[in-house]
């Protein structure tokens, strides 16, 4: 696998797709600059430095790494992820001709929402460009399968959802649980940079608090975007409904403790968070971006809004958090819907069927 990021949907993709297939039986190498993740990592990291910017002498001495790495491990498929682990991953797949290269792209790069249209314009050439070198484009809904038809032929896409486990239940958070004696609690789980929406959120505050005068809400995160986001709660006057809680490592005692989860992103392909809060039975207010509304069925597993409508936004988390009865029952269809249809042994499984369909050949050897 090439991974760059660290952190993120794609990280935990890639940690938990090697750590089912590491299970199954399967050896599995991860190129990128993750040593300081090896301990999160059932796999063994390969160390290639890897900018996240376009770097023309940076890039082509990761492509120079990636190619030896490839020439010296001969694996038997490669999986590249993201974007720019997909283009280093690609480009220096040409050193290994034979073996088989597919791709998730976990959120194509020209329909970022802050690109301007020169920016998509370069890199849809760019994916374009690359498809040859793809055998099989692996998207995580299918809100992304149709952006993938616009690069490469259909013949070579394929679905597969991200998928994950049901945790155990946890002790809830006890900054939350004490927020709760305050009032209902509105959780979020994001992080703090641009296109998360938290700005929405907080737009729709004032609105939200006339209709609940007790609601508060805890953000659980950290990002560039932080000051900027305190600064706009104290000028709307609701600074004193709002608790940052900073990073975390773990998203589900929050979840456990709050009353609803509130997903107000601009932009997504097919969130972890969305199906973190299912997982735990939490009524969800998602915005309908990407592939939410494939996770979440509008008024059956949770209530979906316009990305950026703040006066939907808080009309729809008022309305749950007026309504606990109601709430509670959308909780548990999602969960439920989450163990049917969205399962990491499902995407594992799926995921491999892929690889074999390009020609991975190795025989699965269970562990033990």
């Amino acid at each position: 696998m090439v991974n760059r990021p660290d952190e993120g949907g794609a990280f935990e993709h890639v940690a938990s797709l090697s750590r089912g297939l590491v299970e199954d039986g399967h050896e599995v190498m991860i190129c990128g600059p993750l040593g300081h993740r090896a301990g999160d990592l059932a796999a063994e990291v390969v160390p290639i430095e890897m900018v996240r910017s376009i770097s023309p002498r940076e890039d082509a001495r990761a492509i120079g790494d990636l190619a030896r790495a490839f020439r010296r491990l001969k694996p038997d498929l490669i999986h590249a992820h993201g974007s720019k682990g997909g283009v280093m991953g690609r480009l220096a797949s040409v050193a290994v001709p034979r073996i088989p290269l597919v791709h998730t792209p976990h959120g194509y790069a020209f329909a970022g929402h802050f690109k301007s249209s020169r920016e998509q314009s370069a890199y849809k050439q760019i994916e374009r460009a690359l498809s040859p070198l793809t055998k099989r484009e692996i998207c995580v809904c299918e809100a992304e399968a149709r952006l993938a038809a616009t690069i490469c032929p259909r013949r070579k896409i394929r679905v597969v959802h991200n998928g994950i486990e049901l945790p155990a239940p946890p002790r809830p958070d006890p900054r939350v649980k004490a927020l709760r004696e305050r009032g209902p609690v509105v959780g979020v789980v994001s992080g703090l940079r641009p296109g998360k929406g938290i700005e929405t959120l907080l737009d729709a505050l004032p609105m939200l608090l006339a209709e609940c005068p007790t609601a508060q809400v805890a953000i659980a995160g950290s990002g560039v975007e932080g000051p900027a986001l305190e600064a706009r709660a104290a000028r709307l006057g609701v600074a004193e409904a709002v608790t940052w809680l900073g990073e975390v490592s773990d998203p589900y005692p929050i979840l456990a403790a709050a009353d609803v989860f509130a997903f107000p992103s601009w932009a997504e392909s097919f969130p972890y968070a969305i199906l973190e809060a299912m997982a735990m039975g939490c009524p969800i207010v998602a915005s309908d971006v990407g592939g939410v509304g494939e996770a979440i069925e509008d008024g059956k597993t949770g209530l979906l809004v316009p990305a950026g409508d703040h006066g939907a936004l808080g009309a729809a988390t008022a309305r749950l958090l007026g309504d606990p009865a109601a709430g509670a029952r959308l909780g548990a269809a999602a969960r439920t819907r989450l163990a049917q249809r969205f399962s990491l042994r499902q995407m594992v499984e799926r995921t491999v069927a892929i690889y074999r369909d390009v020609g991975l050949q190795a025989p699965v050897q269970k562990v033990g």
